[in-house]
């Protein structure tokens, strides 16, 4: 009886680890002025940010491409992209709570989004929208192989 709780338990982990763990796609549309070498992901509050998940070496402006995050166990995760030079880009917005930030990365809901659009002011300012529906016309961003 003990062997049977135990290897139901572990079963029971197991798909839970599973079932928690999912892959998550969406669009970027770099609508900015700036090209970019590396867009990397992370679980929102970890350390580390992963591997560069860009299907290109670089993505230039007005140019649109789809990302699979990976098996993630969260659906928040922060984004960061690099610029050419290798620095993280900076983003600025304005939050809920009205006051102006500037972090070099967002942090989002991957779960949720189908395209995040990155656009520049005439400062250079880089500025990030998300669509939760596919306003532009894409098609959806799992379906890209």
């Amino acid at each position: 009886m003990k062997k049977f709780l135990l290897s139901f338990v572990l079963f029971c982990c197991i798909v839970n680890n599973i079932l928690l763990s999912q892959q998550y796609c969406f669009w970027v549309a770099n609508y900015s002025d700036e090209s970019f070498s590396t867009l990397k992901l992370r679980e929102a509050g970890k350390y580390y940010f992963g591997s560069d998940v860009l299907p290109n070496d670089i993505i230039s402006p007005g140019e649109v491409f789809w990302i699979k995050t990976g098996v993630v166990n969260s659906e928040v995760s922060d984004i960061q992209i690099t610029k050419l030079n290798g620095s993280p880009q900076r983003f600025t917005w304005t939050g809920k709570d009205g006051n102006t930030y500037t972090e070099p990365y967002i942090t989002l809901n991957v779960k949720e989004i189908h395209t995040l659009v990155l656009t520049s002011d005439e400062y250079g300012n880089l500025s990030w929208d998300i669509t939760y529906e596919d306003e532009y016309g894409f098609g959806h961003p799992c379906d890209q192989y």
